[in-house]
């Protein structure tokens, strides 16, 4: 879904009428028609400056209009253009809260879907390794899922779901690797806590087998051999098979020989 310019072929010709037409009708009113033949072309300009890829220059002209004319109809798009050249230019953190502010400004407009789909990529191409803080990751997958609640025709829906399948995984990943480093320190309620969440939030995970053992051994280090013996024989039930079965029935033998 690439970003386009919002200037075209006829740019020039409609540059000339527009002002022809502004000068026109503020005959009677040469500061308010200057004002809005300036914010025209400041408009034009940095459209232009976009079209070249000069996304520094094209952001200074967007920046004209929203400060100096706020009630210009080319407000709408210069906040939308200024938000697509800061993505263009991969200043995604810069981008992402001007995305939102245009979609809080104009919910109903017809190019809301486009600003919600371009800050969830913002955040989504903000995303660092899993071993890091993964708030990128949560709010992208977060945008994306409304995009495709919101906009469920839209052709952009199909990449949508991919990335919701990719991040719900990322953020599962996160989940397990913070279980794992409670549990590698022995702060098992810690770890347990973290499990549940995982289990919670995400219960098609492809960790959850490994993480229910790793829920029953933190059981196991509290001296709850009850709960750890009923995680256990869960793991052995639905996941057959696995290496995460195998090393619950080592724990599950272990426990009925102390018995």
């Amino acid at each position: 879904m690439p970003i386009k310019s919002a200037v075209g072929p006829n740019a020039s010709l409609r540059l000339f009428l527009a002002i022809a037409a502004l000068l026109t009708a503020g005959a009677c009113s040469s500061t308010g028609a200057d004002s809005k033949v300036e914010a025209f072309l400041n408009f034009n300009d940095a459209n232009k400056y976009f079209a070249q890829g000069k996304y520094d220059a094209a952001q200074r002209y967007y920046q004209k209009i929203i400060d100096e004319a706020p009630d210009s109809p080319y407000r709408i798009h210069a906040l939308l253009g200024q938000a697509d050249s800061y993505y263009m230019e991969e200043e995604y953190i810069s981008a992402a809260p001007l995305y939102a502010r245009y979609v809080e400004l104009y919910p109903l407009d017809d190019q809301t879907p486009h600003a919600v789909f371009y800050q969830a990529a913002s955040y989504f191409r903000d995303i660092v390794p899993v071993l890091k803080d993964q708030s990128s990751a949560q709010k992208a997958r977060d945008l994306f899922v409304k995009f495709v609640e919101k906009f469920p025709d839209h052709p952009a829906v199909p990449f949508s779901k991919e990335k919701i399948v990719f991040l719900n995984d990322r953020l599962a990943e996160k989940a397990f690797e913070t279980a794992r480093f409670y549990c590698y320190v022995n702060a098992s309620i810690s770890c347990i806590g973290r499990v549940d969440d995982l289990l919670e939030q995400f219960p098609d995970s492809r960790y959850k087998s490994e993480a229910m053992v790793m829920k029953g051994k933190a059981y196991l280090f509290e001296e709850a051999y009850d709960k750890a013996l009923l995680t256990f024989k869960e793991v052995v039930f639905y996941f057959p098979g696995t290496p995460a079965a195998k090393d619950a029935s080592s724990e599950l033998k272990s426990l009925q020989s102390k018995k």
